[in-house]
């Protein structure tokens, strides 16, 4: 079995969706989200904000930081700062981002009556992108009781919804994404019914590992619930997704990310061909370049093992990023690397032909 894994950053998002918001675009939050918790002079009091109509991605990290520190060392909270109204300002700032990414290009919210991610009127780039996965797609055998062929998985640092609709129209309009998509956890519950598939077959199965969090993804006591439908937004403030947003110090400590974490590991470890979508591994992104050195972590690891990194820049750039993950490229050139310096929407479309030869 041949594992292909996509690591999809925002520019991948942004191929199926020019309106996706890249960059710090997405954490520029309207103030009157963060009201219905706490009026401008508490916060003001709090964070050091005064009257405004938007905070900023940088007070935004400033924010994030402060109530991981409340949290986390308790004697240094503040008069009136306690669990219960932190849990609120959290749940508050991550019903912000979800409204901001609503307010810029709506969430692809599944659609019970259908049973689907609804997609009507695709555009070209989004029939060209199906394709390529349902090519890949078929290429999943397990006549044999076992799994061969090519399995295609993804690990991404988007919140949205873009992976899950690629994934339930590359199946039969009867058939569901949810029967064959691991996520790391087992949720007690997918949009309010009991999981179809608490345990998967391997033969079958294809991982979906969101390491930022997602919008879907509830926590209700000890365990854990996706839901996909449109929610208020006063129903996501008093039950907020699992987000990691913005700040000075990202705090990995809720249980969700320490479950995810080590199946992320395992799949990196497991992958035979690594497709780097959309994300520019900045310096500061040490965790990503952690997780990403485990495709070869040695230079042994690397031989036979392909890396296409897809998204706009030039070769010279990539190359220079993936040989500080990967100090063996500079000697062994293992992982052999493949570039391609244009969205994700155009490498499907020149894909595609070389799949199938009579597309035109």
């Amino acid at each position: 079995m041949t594992n292909f894994t996509f690591f999809a950053g925002a520019g991948f998002s942004k191929s199926w969706d020019p309106k996706a918001p890249i960059g710090s675009e997405l954490f520029k939050l309207d103030s009157d989200v963060i009201e219905q918790v706490a009026d401008v002079g508490a916060l003001s009091r709090m964070f050091g904000l005064h009257a405004f109509d938007e905070i900023t991605p940088d007070q935004l990290r400033q924010i994030v930081y402060q109530i991981d520190m409340y949290e986390r060392y308790p004697d240094v909270r503040s008069r009136y700062v306690d669990e219960q109204n932190l849990r609120m300002f959290r749940g508050a700032l991550r019903a912000a981002v979800m409204d901001r990414y609503d307010k810029i290009t709506s969430l692809n919210y599944f659609d019970t009556a259908i049973s689907k991610f609804p997609l009507t009127s695709p555009t070209r780039q989004q029939q060209d992108i199906l394709s390529f996965f349902r090519h890949l797609h078929s290429r999943i055998d397990g006549s044999q009781g076992y799994a061969e062929g090519v399995r295609t998985h993804f690990i991404t640092t988007n919140y949205d919804f873009v992976v899950e609709t690629i994934l339930d129209n590359i199946v039969a309009p009867d058939d569901s994404l949810f029967l064959y998509t691991y996520r790391g956890f087992t949720p007690k519950q997918i949009i309010g019914e009991p999981n179809m598939a608490p345990v998967h077959e391997h033969w079958l199965v294809q991982q979906l590992l969101k390491i930022n969090g997602g919008f879907e993804i509830l926590r209700r006591g000890e365990d854990y619930v996706i839901d996909y439908r449109m929610r208020s937004l006063k129903d996501v403030i008093s039950e907020p997704p699992i987000l990691m947003l913005a700040s000075r110090e990202q705090d990995y400590s809720d249980p969700y990310f320490k479950t995810v974490f080590p199946k992320v590991v395992r799949l990196m470890r497991d992958t035979t061909v690594l497709v780097i979508v959309g994300y520019s591994l900045p310096q500061d992104d040490a965790l990503i370049r952690f997780f990403l050195r485990q495709f070869a972590e040695e230079p042994e690891d690397g031989r036979g093992k392909v890396i296409f990194y897809i998204g706009p820049g030039t070769d010279q750039d990539k190359r220079k990023v993936l040989k500080e993950v990967f100090p063996s490229m500079k000697s062994e050139k293992e992982p052999h690397l493949i570039t391609y310096n244009d969205g994700f929407d155009a490498f499907a479309a020149e894909c595609l032909p070389l799949a199938y030869p009579k597309f035109k």
